[in-house]
């Protein structure tokens, strides 16, 4: 998590040391566990800020609040490998993550309590990224040919 000690972790690999439905919050200044987190699915991707912690699954991602990993949000997915967005500000924290619907993204602005879907792409996303003050997003699809830009204020194409 940026520059302090914290890390997700979570198992993977063909022999896994952890258990691939779990992540462990780890410091890594005092060596030991201060958090644990259980699915009854496989654990696709994690994104920590210094005030959530985002978990991915292959169908649903789970939003919880660091601070006594209580469960904020939690929301519905098309089937997908991992993908996921969340900008670093704390000012303004934006999510995008796909929608239930193929190729569609889901924007989440928590400070403003609004969201929104973007149509980004008739195929299948492959990559989601914002900037850090979570005004911009980029996307792909699966096919690869074009990457396009959105406003995360009004959900519009730039």
């Amino acid at each position: 998590m940026f520059r302090t000690n914290i890390l997700a972790l979570v198992g993977g690999g063909e022999r896994p040391k952890f258990a691939t439905n779990k992540v462990f919050l780890w410091d890594d200044l005092s060596f030991k566990c201060i958090g644990e987190l259980s699915f009854k699915t496989t654990v696709k991707a994690v994104r920590l800020t210094k005030e959530k912690i985002v978990v991915v699954l292959e169908n649903r991602t789970y939003i919880y609040n660091f601070d006594e990993l209580r469960l904020i949000d939690a929301i519905e997915t098309c089937p997908n490998k991992g993908l996921v967005a969340l900008n670093p500000d704390a000012e303004n924290t934006v999510l995008a993550t796909p929608d239930i619907q193929k190729g569609y993204v889901r924007v989440n602005v928590y400070e403003k309590n609004k969201s929104f879907k973007i149509p980004a792409h008739n195929g299948t996303l492959s990559a989601l990224c914002l900037n850090y003050s979570g005004t911009l997003l980029a996307t792909a699809s699966e096919k690869g040919t074009i990457i396009r830009i959105f406003s995360t204020e009004t959900g519009q194409p730039l």
